[in-house]
């Protein structure tokens, strides 16, 4: 890990390293009141929860990791996609950092991987999981059964990422910052700048060679794993506990039927769709965390 990576901190959060499943997960803490984790996504870290946690830690414990793979958390070797980087494996990890902290019960919030990992750990461990949202996804098994040639072309990434190690790594790694910086901003809203702090903690994070194969283990075991977890979950199992769903105007999602799709997976779903691309935490702060603390507030037990 590079010498001069960033701490990656929030205004009024402490850092702790937390135990995971085999794992240590570097996250901030911050807050009182009922416990709820913000999951990130990729390429980015925690710090893209910087504009919205200050203010729901005014009313909830608030836990910001980074996920296994990315930022400050312990990046293990990966497995090709089979098990290491499974949501399912780092829905476990949240578990465990979570007990680690005193909370057996407690909401859950994820953007994009995040996400992923945030509605897999409310299928596993139903009875952990007091209400979910998640931002700008629908289902991994759903994204791969519904992908056209203009989805392909928008979502190269998906598969390009699950390529077999090495391909991916040495060809992020030739200009790990252009990649990242050039893939960014064409997820973003038009006209979208992200907060130079922020940026600085994505580059420098993501220049460790050991997150950029981390984050393509991650796609490796959405298309061998994560996948088929949730097809085996299909028409099965149902999140029972409520479900917010928010989406950006200007990204994919708007265009799958967020609330129709999610209505499949989990028994009381509302939603929101929000201005903008896909970083809708960064694009929408004021609005993403006043509809995030409202449905916690309304549901987080």
């Amino acid at each position: 890990m590079p010498t001069e990576l960033p701490e990656g901190l929030i205004a009024g959060f402490w850092r702790q390293r937390l135990p995971g499943d085999g794992v240590m997960i570097d996250a901030l803490v911050g807050g009182s009141g009922p416990p709820l984790l913000l999951l990130h996504g990729y390429p980015q870290t925690r710090v893209m929860w910087r504009a919205i946690a200050p203010a729901l830690a005014q009313r909830f414990t608030v836990v910001v990791p980074d996920l296994r793979g990315y930022g400050r958390s312990d990046k293990p070797a990966g497995d090709g996609g089979e098990t290491v980087y499974a949501k399912r494996t780092m829905a476990k990890d949240q578990l465990a950092t979570m007990a680690a902290l005193g909370f057996d019960r407690f909401a859950v919030a994820g953007h994009d991987r995040g996400g992923r990992v945030a509605y897999r750990l409310a299928l596993d461990h139903p009875r952990a999981v007091s209400a979910i949202a998640v931002l700008d996804i629908i289902p991994t098994a759903d994204v791969w059964a519904r992908m056209t040639a203009e989805g392909a072309m928008a979502m190269y990434h998906w598969y390009f990422l699950a390529r077999p190690h090495p391909l991916p790594e040495q060809l992020i790694g030739g200009n790990a910052e252009f990649y990242l910086r050039t893939t960014m901003q064409s997820w973003a809203g038009r006209g979208f700048s992200f907060a130079r702090e922020n940026m600085a903690d994505y580059v420098a994070c993501f220049a460790d060679p050991a997150t950029i194969h981390a984050s393509c283990e991650d796609y490796r075991a959405g298309w061998r794993v994560d996948r088929g977890l949730d097809e085996e979950d299909r028409g099965v199992a149902k999140i029972s506990v409520p479900l917010l769903a928010i989406w950006s105007a200007e990204f994919g999602v708007a265009r799958s039927e967020p609330l129709k799709t999610w209505s499949a997976w989990a028994e009381n779903v509302c939603g929101h769709e929000v201005a903008g691309g896909h970083f809708v935490c960064e694009e929408q702060p004021e609005q993403v965390g006043q509809l995030l603390a409202q449905f916690f507030s309304e549901n987080a037990a």
